[in-house]
């Protein structure tokens, strides 16, 4: 019973918490202190999450996050999307945990942020975030994403202590054993033990225990299995993770029903019901309020009794104070009223937002097609006119053919028809041609499965070149371009989603194209030459694809917005702002890489590194 007994202390530490929270919010709103009221939210959030009650600690989060964003603190701007992902993740919500892992990555790389008080102090926060969106996609049965983070939270070197950080390599040997390699399981475990060991953090070394019982049950050795878990069960460490512990009885009541031990079975089984009914169980929440509802109600009636026995100046007294009373509830019952309908409005604004975002989504993803479908009209115009004009030809040929059917020339009449074969053939190839033009029309206005699949990206990219620059000579006669290619033949198939990472070239070729139409117009009648180039090239375990203009350049002092939802340097209408910024999060989810260099007056380059699976 040691692991329910530690319980106990819970419920009194959330009640420190929130007491001296509160105390300090309020301390803070008063002198007008921002990132004061923020980390109080983040305490708030801390308390809530740790009960499970994650709506509450999300709802906290957010109210941090708006905080530091309006002070652009950007280390409580990173801790605060470290937490909501954690917090998204627990909740069950792992789409939403990865948005925010990536945006608060993004934000700790290119600041290069060290953790605050709150939030891992003295460490840096970007190589927690790989490991927090490895463990995420491990939860999603994502085992490719999950290694690929997992190995380049590794790849960072993160220390604790002086000592390598464990956390990566105990989900490496996580992965592993949900690979079935569990020799390799087995040493990685051992290794992330030995190295919280020397961070000194039980906690960490507790958590190494109640995987490794993990792996020992999947890999059938019931007497190691029930070792390990042991451990995790009978240790009195006060912060020893829930979820942790959790593991460990689980593993142990299937361990033991196995095994034909049925006591222990229905003993752990029942530990593992009180965990979770003591952490989360909603009755025990009200038993608690009623509690502190009688009580209160209690001292009420005493206090009541007490007046009776006042004298008159003492009912006069206590009637001044009960009017004084009575204002006081009134104008807490305005200001209730007032931050209710406040919510209802905050709400409705919400919704209306994320209808709006959804909505210019779908406008950039339309605009897209927009720009293919021109091109495509171009493209399938050429066999189009290959075949109207052979069939022309063919009818004049069969009444040839008649003539001469009719005079009895034979020779004359094998040579028409092998003419008229000849022209059925071609007749035949430009259809099949139209028609593998219309196949990747359907193909790209499709809604993506997300499934990967083996695809051959220099014919990818070739294809979007052209129905881009096409597209953009159907909207605008006068446009004009040189379009060069230099496409690595050594590079085969890769496993991508071909609908998302067409999207990608054909945003960034489009914009290309936009960079030199302008620069053209700037110049006028000058010797410029407008030029895109589309490239490709097999690396070490990645593959390279790059786009380049010689347009006039991105201003450096807005390059690090480029890729922020909703920012654009285009006139108004003329772009929604998403392009980018959806090209980003595509190439992110693909564990890829996506930059941008620029040269003012010389242009820009896209670069785009994708794993090679």
């Amino acid at each position: 019973m040691d692991a329910i007994i530690r319980l106990g202390g819970l419920q009194e530490k959330f009640d420190s918490v929130i007491k001296y929270a509160q105390q300090g919010l309020l301390l803070a709103e008063r002198i007008n202190y921002k990132k004061g009221t923020a980390d109080c939210h983040m305490l708030f959030a801390s308390a809530y999450g740790g009960r499970g009650n994650f709506s509450q600690g999300i709802e906290q989060l957010l109210s941090a996050l708006d905080f530091y964003t309006a002070i652009d603190d950007r280390v409580g701007m990173a801790s605060a999307n470290l937490m909501l992902q954690g917090t998204y993740r627990a909740a069950g919500e792992n789409r939403k945990a990865l948005s925010y892992g990536f945006q608060g990555e993004r934000i700790a790389e290119a600041d290069k942020i060290i953790g605050g008080d709150l939030v891992f102090p003295g460490s840096r926060l970007a190589p927690l975030f790989l490991a927090e969106i490895a463990q995420t996609y491990v939860l999603m049965d994502q085992l490719d994403s999950a290694s690929f983070y997992t190995k380049k939270a590794i790849e960072q070197k993160e220390k604790f202590n002086g000592a390598d950080w464990n956390f990566p390599v105990y989900l490496l040997a996580t992965i592993e054993t949900l690979e079935g390699d569990y020799q390799q399981a087995q040493k990685n475990f051992h290794l992330s033990a030995s190295l919280a060991l020397q961070n000194g953090v039980e906690r960490d070394e507790l958590q190494n225990f109640s995987g490794m019982s993990t792996m020992f049950k999947k890999a059938g050795v019931p007497d190691s299995a029930i070792y390990y878990a042991q451990i995790v069960v009978h240790s009195t460490l006060p912060d020893l993770e829930t979820k942790n512990l959790q593991e460990a009885m689980d593993n142990l009541a299937e361990v033991y029903q196995m095994t034909g031990n049925k006591d222990s079975a229905i003993k752990y089984i029942v530990l593992s019901y009180h965990l979770k009914d003591s952490m989360f169980s909603k009755e025990k929440d009200r038993e608690l309020q009623n509690i502190t509802f009688n009580e209160r109600l209690k001292q009420q009636q005493i206090e009541t009794e007490h007046t009776r026995f006042k004298s008159k100046v003492q009912l006069y007294t206590m009637g001044a104070g009960l009017l004084t009373l009575l204002a006081i509830a009134l104008l807490l019952w305005r200001n209730n009223l007032h931050k209710q309908k406040t919510k209802i409005r905050i709400e409705k604004a919400y919704t209306e937002l994320k209808s709006t975002q959804a909505q210019l989504i779908q406008s950039e993803k339309m605009a897209s097609l927009g720009e293919l479908t021109a091109g495509i009209a171009h493209e399938i115009q050429n066999p189009l006119n290959f075949v109207n004009n052979f069939a022309d030809v063919n009818t004049e040929l069969i009444n040839e053919l008649e003539q001469e059917a009719d005079k009895g020339n034979i020779e004359e009449v094998k040579a028409i028809a092998k003419n008229i074969k000849s022209n059925e053939e071609k007749i035949n190839l430009h259809g099949k041609r139209a028609d593998s033009i219309v196949k990747g029309m359907l193909q790209h206005s499709r809604t993506s499965s997300g499934q990967k699949e083996p695809t051959d990206i220099n014919a990818l990219a070739d294809e979007y070149l052209r129905l881009a620059y096409h597209g953009l000579r159907a909207k605008d006669h006068s446009f004009n371009a040189t379009m060069k290619t230099d496409y690595d033949q050594s590079i085969g198939n890769i496993s991508i989603i071909p609908q998302d990472i067409g999207r990608v070239i054909l945003n960034l070729v489009t914009n290309a194209f936009y960079a030199v139409s302008a620069e053209a117009f700037a110049k006028g009648n000058s010797n410029y030459i407008p030029t895109v180039t589309v490239s490709t090239k097999k690396l070490t375990g990645k593959v390279e694809i790059r786009v380049k203009d010689n347009g006039n350049g991105v201003p450096q002092k807005i390059i690090d917005k480029i890729f922020q939802p909703f920012f654009t340097t285009k006139p108004t209408g003329q772009g929604t702002g998403l392009g980018l910024s959806l090209a980003y999060d595509i190439i992110k989810a693909h564990g890829g890489e996506i930059r941008v260099e620029t040269t003012i007056g010389a242009g820009s380059e896209f670069a785009i590194q994708l794993p090679i699976v």
